[in-house]
């Protein structure tokens, strides 16, 4: 038994010991029948609510009314839920009710997909009603029952069927990629943020490509609340094997670089992923580089312009997106290598890290301040970052004076 399941095997004794039956559920038992690490260790007893906590003196109520509590033992915690069977789902995503039980069986019926659906109790012994064990030996995402229920009841199910097929590299059983398809349109009713959620899932998992090649085929793509806009079907011209990158937002950047959706409609689309202004910023602040760079001359002063625009770390990132994937923007050799080479050699990025600040340029001049200090601050930065000027206090001042010297009738520039 894996090491997290033994850890937890106390929380399902003290359960048995009071006469109550106890299981580990879902992901955890899946993950051990195929050799996977295990994340969350999830449990659910007959035990009602009030039981449980009445046993675990450390616990949250997470989820009284649909039966959770967190539990803490050893250090550890640890979610326990009831048997419960769910009434109608009203909004494709929650259940108007649910209903404690005492059989396993029952509790697992109301799961998303088979291979979900699987218990284990303290002793090792299996639990699976639905074919969850055969199913994951076929490798096959299949539904609990009548997959257009399972949908209907949570509209979100749909993406997490795309997620867990690109997860384990399985394949979509054909009755549930056709209630998929068929019930694409629901997803409307869910929020983009949890849909984003799981595409992050996707993208930052090991096979990005085989789960964005699905989601497109899917149709769930033009299905959510606030739609990607594309011209026809989103594609990639070359695809770009997002799984020879890091599993990071360097993903998310080549997806978009080598797609046909304008990056406007991608942020507009993933503005509603929760993922935060700085997170979509680091991933569309390359994008934007992406696009000026397409007709960028080969000059040092051209890229070092285009890398203060954008950031140190967009042009990082961008370039090692470039370099991983060539076929995103084929850039000889030599020219990405002089780019990298630029960017190292770059002293500063921002004004405020030049070695000359606005009061020592109006000292310098004996001007008042006004507009002529920020620009001509930003020339001394360009010419530092295209290698003209180094980032030294004396050679900075001169050239500033120089700057100024030469401006037409001595006006503030």
């Amino acid at each position: 038994m894996d090491a997290k399941l033994k850890e937890a095997l106390p929380v399902l004794g003290r359960l048995n010991d009071a006469g109550h039956q106890a299981y580990f559920v879902g992901g955890c038992v899946r993950d051990l029948l195929l050799g996977r690490p295990i994340g969350d260790v999830d449990i659910a007893t007959s035990a009602r609510p009030e039981a449980v906590m009445a046993l675990f003196p450390k616990h949250v109520p997470t989820g009284i009314r649909h039966g959770t509590v967190t539990v803490f033992l050893n250090g550890r915690s640890y979610e326990v839920t009831t048997f419960r069977t769910e009434s109608e789902y009203a909004d494709f995503r929650r259940p108007s009710a649910v209903a404690f039980v005492d059989d396993i069986r029952e509790d697992l019926g109301r799961r998303d997909f088979t291979v979900n659906a699987l218990a284990m109790d303290a002793g090792g012994r299996i639990v699976d009603p639905f074919g969850g064990r055969n199913d994951l030996e076929r490798g096959v995402i299949r539904c609990v029952g009548d997959p257009d229920e399972r949908f209907r009841e949570d509209a979100l199910r749909m993406v997490r069927a795309v997620r867990f097929a690109a997860l384990l590299r399985f394949r979509i059983a054909p009755s549930t990629w056709r209630a998929l398809r068929r019930n694409a349109g629901l997803l409307r009713h869910i929020a983009l943020e949890r849909i984003g959620a799981e595409l992050d899932k996707m993208i930052l998992g090991p096979d990005p490509d085989r789960a964005v090649s699905l989601f497109v085929r899917s149709g769930l793509w033009r299905e959510t609340k606030t739609p990607l806009e594309a011209p026809g079907e989103p594609a990639c011209a070359a695809p770009p094997k997002l799984s020879a990158l890091e599993a990071d937002d360097s993903r998310w950047i080549a997806l978009w670089a080598s797609s046909n959706v304008a990056p406007e409609a991608a942020r507009r689309w993933m503005s509603g992923f929760a993922f935060g202004k700085r997170r979509l910023r680091a991933i569309f602040a390359p994008l934007e580089m992406h696009a000026a760079a397409a007709d960028l001359p080969d000059t040092r002063e051209a890229w070092a312009a285009l890398a203060l625009a954008h950031g140190r770390r967009a042009a990082a990132d961008w370039l090692a997106v470039v370099r991983a994937l060539p076929a995103i923007r084929p850039v000889p050799k030599d020219r990405l290598k002089r780019w990298e080479a630029y960017l190292a050699d770059i002293p500063a990025f921002t004004a405020a890290e030049l070695a000359i600040d606005g009061h020592d340029l109006a000292d310098a001049a004996g001007r008042k301040g006004g507009p002529w200090i920020r620009r001509t601050m930003d020339r001394l930065l360009l010419e530092t970052a295209a290698g003209r000027l180094p980032n030294e206090r004396r050679a900075l001042l001169r050239r500033a004076l120089d700057i100024l010297a030469n401006e037409p009738d001595g006006k503030d520039i």
